[in-house]
């Protein structure tokens, strides 16, 4: 193993050990520390053969983990993108995780646990307009947005 090659492993293997990350982000992470194309693909090559990288297992987690925060499947895609995540294991992670949890019932249990502090607002248009946005924020559809108002204000569609 060259010199150069030994410390780019080293240095990859220092930011695995932190946290996983995606094979884009450790590419980008050895770009900027200016290594060869030839060592970061080698070094990409060597953890996922050691199972240290492995884009499948940090797309699906990171997507369970985002999920579980009350985030919908626009801002997931949009965060799984930004990881570098390759867009047709973007597409089965996210087709899987909707199969799991609907997206209206994922809006529903976000709105549900904001509810508390929409109702201090007294003025419903206001509280109803806070928590569309509150929803729209999350990377939640239009469609999912409403049914879990509608499902949680009681049915009034207002």
């Amino acid at each position: 193993m060259s010199p150069a090659r030994k410390t780019a492993f080293e240095y990859a293997a220092r930011i695995l050990g932190i946290r996983a990350h995606s094979t884009g982000e450790l590419r980008i992470k050895l770009r900027k520390k200016e290594y060869s194309k030839r060592e970061i693909e080698e070094v990409i090559a060597e953890f996922t053969r050691l199972g240290y990288l492995n884009d499948a297992l940090f797309a699906e987690s990171l997507c369970a983990n985002l999920s579980a925060r009350g985030n919908g499947k626009r801002k997931i895609f949009s965060r799984l993108r930004t990881k570098g995540i390759d867009n047709t294991l973007l597409k089965e992670v996210l087709e899987k995780h909707e199969e799991d949890l609907p997206e209206e019932e994922s809006a529903v249990a976000a709105l549900s646990r904001k509810m508390p502090s929409l109702r201090r607002e007294p003025d419903e248009r206001k509280r109803k307009e806070k928590a569309l946005r509150f929803l729209a924020g999350r990377g939640f559809s239009a469609a999912a947005v409403y049914a879990a108002w509608n499902r949680l204000s009681g049915g009034r569609p207002d």
